[in-house]
């Protein structure tokens, strides 16, 4: 029987202000079965249902939560088709999807998620027409996302509010940037996180210490990038940065990260930004060594980037419905930057092996 029927079941009772006494007497049982309708360790039988509805003048299917469990569904239905389409590379149909579902569940945060998702990938650089996209999306995400941080509450709307710092500050919007980065929590430092290992007890300690140097991995990576625009890095130093920042990604994966396939995806595309600089310093050896890195990961991705996850959805968000392979190729290896080693055999060796293997994304 629905888990929904203990909530429903004590909001009815209370609404027509009768005791679990009086509910008792009126349907001939004990008012120990009454409690355990409502904590749902038990339910009423099935001939009692209809004689509970007519009382409460309610439906079954209403006292069951049958509605609730297929608009669940359905949201969960409409969730898994907009992360296949938009992990396929059909941004546009994605970004239609995710307005019909978000319509359909206006206060559905994970619809409305996925949508803010959808056209920020529009707005992505790497994204065709991402400048037009940006001025014609712009207000929708930013309508979206602060209808979202209104609604929620405070704890769960911080990634939304980190989301929107990060859109605005991109956008030249500081003002917004600077009221709504004064809304985030001051300190990760004075916190419970870093000091959870300390009160755990072993097992429980193991588990969160894994889940928070996880967590801790993306924020350090988010910080070195940035770090990386720093202007007075020379060439030489950013390529050591980025060696050392995959490094430092490689440790703390090895503790229990466990989508391989997106950190390979990550580590090519690394891999052949540190080619072209190799290529900007004159290192030919360098250069061709990391091309060949970046190949081999590029390789890994032609089934990976239509591999089905459990929960029905695909891969990860896209803005072309180019794989890898035809990204590497034709967006960085035919750059000017690598003419400097085009003539080179293992050069060419890669760039007809990722030509090859070029394909849309299922």
């Amino acid at each position: 029987m629905s888990n929904y029927f203990n909530q429903k079941f004590k909001q009815l009772r209370k609404k027509s202000d009768l005791t679990q006494e009086q509910i008792a007497e009126i349907f001939n049982v004990s008012p120990q079965s009454v409690s355990r309708w409502e904590t749902g360790a038990n339910y009423p039988d099935i001939e009692i249902l209809p004689h509970i509805a007519v009382f409460f003048k309610v439906t079954v299917d209403e006292l069951l939560g049958t509605e609730e469990i297929q608009n669940e569904k359905k949201a969960a239905d409409y969730t898994r088709d907009i992360r296949n389409i938009l992990n396929s590379g059909k941004l546009y149909d994605a970004i239609e999807l995710a307005r019909t579902a978000t319509k359909e569940y206006p206060f559905n945060n994970r619809l409305c998620y996925l949508l803010i998702q959808a056209l920020s990938v529009a707005c992505f650089e790497q994204t065709p027409g991402h400048e037009e996209n940006t001025a014609k999306f712009k207000d929708e995400i930013i309508a979206i996302s602060e209808r979202i941080i209104n609604l929620s509450d405070y704890k769960e709307s911080l990634s939304h509010r980190v989301q929107l710092v990060q859109m605005y500050a991109k956008w030249g919007m500081k003002d917004d940037a600077k009221r709504l980065f004064n809304t985030l929590p001051p300190d990760i430092w004075d916190t419970q996180e870093p000091w959870e290992g300390l009160v755990l007890d072993d097992e429980e300690m193991w588990k969160k210490l894994q889940h928070r140097i996880i967590r801790a991995r993306y924020l350090l990576e988010y910080l070195m990038r940035q770090y990386l625009q720093n202007p007075n890095l020379d060439t030489l130093q950013k390529i050591e940065f980025r060696k050392a920042k995959m490094q430092i990604e490689s440790l703390i994966d090895s503790i229990g990260y466990d989508n391989a396939s997106d950190n390979h995806l990550e580590l090519a595309l690394e891999y052949i930004i540190i080619a072209e600089l190799y290529c900007k310093v004159g290192d030919a050896e360098n250069a061709l060594e990391y091309v060949e890195k970046a190949t081999q990961g590029s390789m890994h991705h032609i089934d990976y980037m239509d591999k089905t996850n459990p929960d029905g959805s695909n891969y990860m968000p896209w803005s072309t419905p180019r794989n890898l392979c035809w990204i590497m190729w034709e967006d960085h290896l035919a750059k000017p930057e690598f003419d400097f080693i085009r003539d080179e055999e293992r050069f060419i060796q890669c760039f007809k092996l990722l030509q090859a293997n070029s394909c849309e994304l299922k």
